[in-house]
């Protein structure tokens, strides 16, 4: 099995509770897929002017019979917010092969925060 693991960031241009509510949204209410993404955990700390949010979701996939999770780590200090998005799981039989099952619900959240305004770090 694979993963894949992503660092996003962006200059603060609206609330973090907006945009992991708007996250939400596009990844579960208005996704046009067959099998919707579900969230599965939402923590919030917040501590000396400093936000995080673990949002966790899950998804059904056909072609290999399980699910695949993604999760994301945001964080807002000062006048910046990250991102941290890992994709995982997705595989099936001996070799727990995901046949890109958890790279492409990783992209289905790098693909929304992007539009949000984040930008990949290299």
């Amino acid at each position: 099995m694979s993963g894949i693991s992503m660092k996003m960031r962006k200059v603060k241009a609206s609330e973090l509770r907006e945009i992991v509510s708007r996250l939400k949204r596009e990844l579960t209410v208005e996704n046009t897929a067959l099998v919707t993404p579900e969230v599965v955990c939402e923590h919030w700390r917040e501590s000396e002017g400093m936000k995080a949010c673990l949002l966790a979701f899950e998804r059904y996939y056909f072609r290999n019979g399980s699910y695949a999770t993604l999760s994301i780590m945001f964080t807002e200090t000062g006048n910046e917010q990250t991102a941290d998005i890992a994709g995982s799981g997705g595989g099936e039989g001996l070799l727990n092969i995901s046949w890109g099952a958890n790279q492409n619900f990783a992209n289905l959240g790098i693909d929304a925060l992007e539009e949000m305004g984040f930008r990949r770090e290299l």
